[in-house]
């Protein structure tokens, strides 16, 4: 039966005045009152036509540090108008697929305690409740990523999705998802991207309808066993070779204890991979937990170690996060770098497994190359020098510079194999650049106790 157009403004009000109990259903007779209201072509005012756009969200790896950038771009928002009638369509599809995810997500979202099991996402509990809408919606169209058959994802929101508040809201929620989540490191490297439309709701509080979907941007067959996409088979495969390293750990010691056991295993089987491009793999916990996208057996970047790193503390019930910016001898010379950050006893620390992996760095000087060999054949001093960017504050790691304790003596003279350093995290002034907004928002690391030289007795 036809809703008689003299009733329509009360129920109008009725939706606009009383948002917070809206369920679903609601959502979709405001949607379907809107449609209505301007079934004659009048518009205007109040039951003005939903309003729409769209944004494609662009997952960039950046450039390789030497080459890495962990950050990504939100994608320009384009308006695309069209007609009011077409809403409900786009939202009772929506609704399908989402089942109710609204409610749900909405006061889940609101409360950080509720995120914490063994390990919580450091990084979605610091972003804003829309954001973590934003972010929720993208986790679920990842988990049940399907190419053939893409999925959408709805929320709605109060930002209106053409403002530049938006897109720096979305680049974040971007950013948080992929830091927080090693596993999806096929969408880090941009094999698929998400898009997000939206509409305008006049008759649900003015709120915005956020559409996300999940597309696959390769142009290739990315069909895998059955019929899953080849993104979630490599997943597999992830936790596989992370269930491998994992067998090897002691877990009956303390999470200081399995953390620096766990650091030693990944610089043990990584390695660095000079020859990777900005999108292979090799940025990727995939690739040093599995291989580059060239095959090569735990070819990885310092984003791909440290990505690796926090998966598998991850795994281990262990709170790890990783943060970007810059590192190198001094702070005129520097690269873009990334590291990590373990919480341990409510303590963090700062750890940088990739420059703690110094195969790749140690060479000889022509007038020491003895002493040299030498100094590399002390297991001792090898041990203590391939930790000495782990469990560091965030000043040590900020200016390091050699100690004694890092200098090899011998009958036939002294040497040392490191140099001063410096670490220099991406601030917020710099995030319309990098494209980076969440490594402001990691803890400064002040934990002094579990140290290199503690664990092991070499104090």
């Amino acid at each position: 039966m036809a809703i008689p157009d003299s009733i329509l403004p009360v129920i109008s009000h009725y939706t606009r005045e009383y948002p917070k109990i809206m369920g679903n259903a609601t959502l979709r007779l405001a949607e379907k009152i809107d449609s209505l209201m301007d079934r004659d072509g009048s518009g205007g005012g109040e039951n003005a036509p939903p309003e729409s756009g769209s944004t494609r969200g662009s997952a960039s790896a950046g450039e390789p540090d030497a080459a890495e950038d962990l950050s990504t771009d939100s994608g320009q928002v384009q308006e695309e108008k069209k007609p009011a009638s077409d809403d409900p369509e786009t939202a009772e599809s929506s609704e399908t697929a989402e089942a109710g995810s609204e409610n749900t997500n909405d006061q889940a979202a609101v409360s950080e305690e509720d995120t914490q099991q063994d390990i919580f996402y450091y990084y979605y509990t610091k972003i804003s409740r829309e954001e973590r809408l934003i972010y929720d919606a993208m986790l679920a169209l990842a988990q049940s990523y399907d190419a053939a058959s893409p999925s959408t994802e709805s929320r709605l929101l109060d930002m209106d999705p053409s403002s530049d508040e938006f897109a720096e809201s979305y680049t974040r929620a971007y950013n948080a998802l992929v830091r927080d989540h090693p596993e999806l490191f096929w969408i880090a490297q941009m094999k698929a991207q998400f898009e997000c439309k939206y509409y305008l709701l006049p008759s649900f509080g003015g709120k915005y309808k956020v559409v996300l979907s999940l597309l696959d941007s390769t142009g290739e067959d990315t069909g895998g066993e059955n019929g899953r996409s080849i993104y979630l088979d490599q997943q597999a495969r992830l936790e596989q070779s992370a269930d491998a390293i994992l067998e090897k750990v002691d877990f009956t010691q303390s999470d200081a204890g399995i953390a620096l056991q766990i650091h030693d295993l990944l610089i043990d089987s990584a390695w660095y991979d000079t020859d990777a491009d900005e999108y292979d793999y090799a940025h990727t916990a995939y690739g040093a937990l599995v291989e580059d996208s060239r095959g090569n057996s735990g070819g990885a970047l310092c984003d791909g170690y440290s990505l690796a790193y926090e998966y598998l503390l991850q795994r281990a019930g262990i709170n790890c996060i990783v943060v970007s910016g810059y590192a190198g001898p001094s702070a005129e010379e520097t690269e873009k770098h990334a590291w990590n950050l373990v919480q341990l006893d409510e303590e963090w620390y700062e750890v940088d497994a990739t420059w703690d992996d110094l195969d790749f760095a140690l060479s000889p000087s022509e007038d020491g190359y003895d002493l040299f060999l030498e100094a590399i054949s002390d297991e001792d001093y090898i041990s203590r020098i391939r930790h000495y960017m782990f469990n560091l504050t965030t000043d040590q790691m900020s200016s390091f510079t050699p100690g004694d304790e890092f200098t090899y003596y011998s009958d036939n003279g002294w040497v040392t194999l490191l140099q001063p350093s410096v670490h220099i995290r991406s601030t917020s002034e710099e995030s319309e650049v990098t494209r980076d907004y969440v490594t402001p928002l990691a803890p400064r690391a002040e934990g002094t106790w579990y140290t290199w030289a503690m664990l092991t007795g070499h104090e």
